[in-house]
Parts: structure tokens; sequence; C-alpha cells
């Protein structure tokens, strides 16, 4: 057998697809196959026969080197050896191989010939009268069946769907609650339930107009007057003239330049005049035509008049820093740093937690974060603050709120009635109490609707069987309903008028009043 027999070891990876492969290259008449040391092939028996199948094809006998217990059961339902090693396997005798270790299915249409005309057999040839018995006995068992199944349909096949609104009353009630940070868990009999005390730091930079002022000196004012000569000769008139008006108390100007007026009736030349230092400020801003007095040796040779007002006398100021600008920026930046906290913390906020209005407050401020660019008697235009502050807000989980305000309305609840947490409307009140220490007290209004109690599986066993029509009038007798929403039936088939005899397969709604 030595030059006959074909050693074939498995690779860990191998199946019955692969070792059937490796088969078709094997010339001699004999194969033994040798599992490898670690893992496992060809466990299911189905593969170990599809192989010993293609063996047996190719006209080769296989044999089995395995440990595998699994393997080693296989093979022999199989009647395939198996040897510890490849030296008994050239030792040993080799097992023939079954020829068949799955047998085909018999054909049922043929088993269901060959039994009928098994029968036939046995009753041997029909009579008239055993004819006419045998039809009977099927219409018999035809119109059986289909009384059967006409009691299966009308039994298992109905359905109905059921809508019902119960009779409701409103309420209305308001209820106080308080959030502490202290408490750990919800005390809904002292409607009381946790709270959460967020801090926080905030920045902020305002900048106002200061407010302060004080005198920077007086401008003079300025003008054109007209000098008009009565003599018959020129005259020259120095610069510093001094022309002024003919008040009591007059406001005088002077000439700004040397000018010279020609000889000539009423020859007349515009010279630029200014305020003395004396009259500085608004007084130096006269009407047209108020200064008509020149000083000096020419008040009988020349006449002055201004055609126009002067102009650009003032009171110079400059801008100051106040304390009321350090004040007002104070109130500003903190109020800003409050806005600012505020929105933060409304970012910041999850699920149904809402901030207490009112409850953002600045616990701490420090020099160091309090700083104005300019100090109180500073010229400037304006003054700005940057601050920084600690800020403290209570956060309460509304869900938490809610579930108080349900309990709230407990004593308004009657046997028989029931409220659905759906059918109400939570509202947030108004904030009645924030304390130092972070404690609120607010109110929580609940509205809603408190409705009869319907049982839905009593509803069912009771109109079970009967007709649409008496199904409403039960309904309507036995339970409290909206007078204004009478029971809804709806049967499938729709031209069934029955309801289902299977509580099962009514389907009962209770509406939300």
């Amino acid at each position: 057998m030595a030059d006959k027999l074909h050693i074939l070891q498995l690779e860990r990876h191998d199946d019955a697809v692969s070792t059937r492969d490796r088969l078709a290259f094997v010339t001699a008449r004999y194969a033994l196959l040798v599992w490898p040391s670690e893992g496992s092939v060809l466990r299911r028996k189905l593969d170990l026969r599809l192989v010993q199948r293609h063996a047996i094809r190719l006209g080769i006998r296989i044999a089995l080197v395995t440990r595998d217990p699994v393997v080693i059961e296989h093979a022999r339902d199989l009647e395939i050896s198996v040897f510890p090693n490849a030296k008994a396997a050239r030792r040993q005798r080799w097992k023939h191989p079954r020829d068949k270790a799955f047998i085909e299915p018999r054909d049922p249409y043929e088993q269901a010939a060959l039994a009928e005309h098994v029968t036939r057999l046995r009753e041997g040839p029909a009579t008239p009268a055993g004819m006419r018995w045998r039809q009977a006995v099927r219409w018999t068992v035809f119109g059986a069946l289909v009384l059967a199944i006409l009691f299966g349909f009308v039994l298992v096949a109905p359905s109905a769907r059921v809508t019902l609104t119960p009779a409701s009353r409103q309420v209305y009630e308001t209820v106080s609650i308080t959030a502490d940070p202290d408490l750990a868990d919800v005390d809904i009999e002292n409607f009381r339930m946790p709270a959460a005390v967020v801090t926080l730091q905030a920045t902020s930079r305002v900048t106002i107009e200061s407010s302060g002022v004080e005198s920077a000196g007086a401008s003079l004012a300025q003008g054109l007057v007209t000098l008009t000569n009565l003599a018959d000769e020129p005259l020259v008139i120095p610069l510093g003239t001094v022309v002024a008006t003919s008040d009591v108390f007059p406001i005088r100007f002077e000439t700004l330049i040397e000018t010279t007026l020609p000889a000539g009736e009423d020859v007349e030349v515009q010279v630029p005049v200014q305020a003395l230092p004396e009259h500085a400020g608004a007084v130096g801003n006269v009407n047209p035509g108020a200064i008509n007095r020149i000083e000096g040796n020419f008040g009988d040779v020349v006449s002055v008049t201004n055609p126009n007002a002067t102009f650009g006398g003032a009171v110079q100021e400059r801008a100051t820093v106040t304390a009321q600008d350090h004040e007002r920026l104070l109130v500003l930046g903190r109020q800003q740093v409050l806005q600012r906290a505020r929105d933060t913390l409304l970012h910041q906020l999850s699920g149904e937690q809402f901030l207490v209005p009112g409850s953002v407050t600045i616990i701490q401020e420090r020099p160091e974060w309090t700083i104005f660019n300019a100090l109180v008697g500073d010229v400037a235009e304006s003054v700005s603050l940057d601050l920084r502050a600690e800020v403290q807000a209570v956060v309460v989980d509304e869900r938490h709120a809610r579930q108080i305000a349900f309990a709230g309305i407990a004593p308004y609840i009657q046997r028989g009635q029931e409220v659905s947490p759906g059918a109400l409307t939570f509202t947030r009140g108004a904030i009645e109490q924030i304390a130092p220490d972070g404690r609120v007290t607010f109110a929580m209004i609940v509205s809603g609707n408190i409705a009869e109690s319907i049982d839905p599986d009593s509803v069912r066993s009771r109109i079970a069987g009967v007709s649409v029509s008496e199904a409403r009038r039960r309904l309507q007798r036995e339970l409290l309903l909206d007078p204004d929403s009478p029971p809804q039936i709806a049967t499938w088939p729709a031209w069934y008028s029955r309801m289902p005899f299977l509580p099962i397969r009514i389907n009962v709604s209770v509406a939300t009043p």
C-alpha cells in the first residue's frame, strides 16, 4: 500500500470545497487525510460525507488521522477508517465506504396515488347504494366544513373600534412651591423641591459722555465796520483805533489793520475789528448798526457803523469727569454684567430647567475688577468702565414643579374619576419670594379637565356579542359620558351589525375631554 497511499495534510482554513479540490490532484488509490494539530476542520457530518462521495467518484478510498471526537464519531457513522497516525494506516485494514449515507425522500404524490389504489382494492367493487352513501357522507362533511368556516369567521374575523368621551369638569388651581438648594429630593406633601444655585463670573464694558464742565477761557468777537471820511483830505486810520457802541456801558472794539480813507464826500472803507479783552465772550456779539462811535481825534471827521452783526464771542468750556459719572458707570456696568450672566445661563440650561427671574444677583466685586479709564476731575469727553463681578442665580427643574402641582389637585379628584397629566396645562406663575440663601417661592398654575374613569376591559366584556345598537345603549346607560359626544362604534366588516364575540377583537379608546 505504500506506493498506492497519498498523505494529504489538511490546513486550518480547509473546508469541504477546498478538500475536494485537493483530492482531484491525487493519483493514488488511497488518500489519508491528516487533521492539523491546531484548529478544527470538517466537523460537520455533511462536509465529511461530501468529501467521501467525491473520493468515491474519483475512485479513491479515504481514511482519517485525527483526534477530534466529533469527526471520529461522524467517521464511524459513515464507515470511514480513523487511525492515530500514518504508520498505523499503512499496517491496518481500511473500511469499505457505505453506498448511501442519506436516503432520498419518496414522492408524496406517488405515495398518495398508491394509498388510494390500495383503498379501492380493499373496498372491492362499488355498488350504487354504496356510492350514494359515500356521496351523502362527502356532502355532510363538506357542509360541516363550511359551517365550521363560517362559525370561525363570525367568532374570530369581526372587529370593532369603540371611542368613548367621558364626562369631565374643569379644574383650575394655583400651587405655591418652594425650591430649596439644601433639599436633595422632592417633598410633594410640603410642596418643596430641590433647586440649584449656580455661580459664574461675567464682565462688562460701558462708556458714557462726561457730565462735568470747566471754563477754558473766552473768545473775542470779530466783525467788519464801515468807516466814512467826512473831511476834505485823506485820513490815515492807524491799527488799534477803538470803535464802540453807544450804550451806557459801551462794547469797545479795535481795528486790526491800518487803513487810509481817501478824500471825498461819502468815501467808505471796510475794516476788520475785534472786541477788546475786557469784552471777551458772548457780550462782544452785537447787532448790525450797534457800533456807531469812534474814539480819539476822528470823532468829528469819521463816521463808523457795522453793517453786519459781530460774531465768535463765546466762553470756551471743556468736559471733565465727575463722581456722578463713576456712579452712573457702576449702575450701567452692573446691569450689563447681570444681563450677560443671564444670557450665559439661559444658553447652558438643559431639559426643562428654567432660570428664576430676579435670582440673578451680584455677590462679589473687587477693586481690581473695577477699572475706570479716567479719574474724577480728569479732562475727558467720555469715560469708560471695565467691570468684572461674580454672579449667583437659582435654576429650577420644571418637571419637579409639575409633579408637585399635579399632586396639588389631588383633593379635587373624587372616587371614580381620573386625570391624565397630558390633559393638564401647567403654567409658571409669579415669583413670590427670593431668600438670600437661594430659596425661591413661586406659583405653578394647573388647569385642565378631571374625567370619569373608564375601564376598557370592563367595556369589552359588557358589549361583546351584542348588537351595535344594544352596545351603544349599554354604554350610555352604564357609563358617565360627555352628553355632547355619544359613543362612536365602527365594525369590520361594515355590514356586520353585531359586536365581536371575542372581547379581544374590540378596541376601546378613551378620548381626552
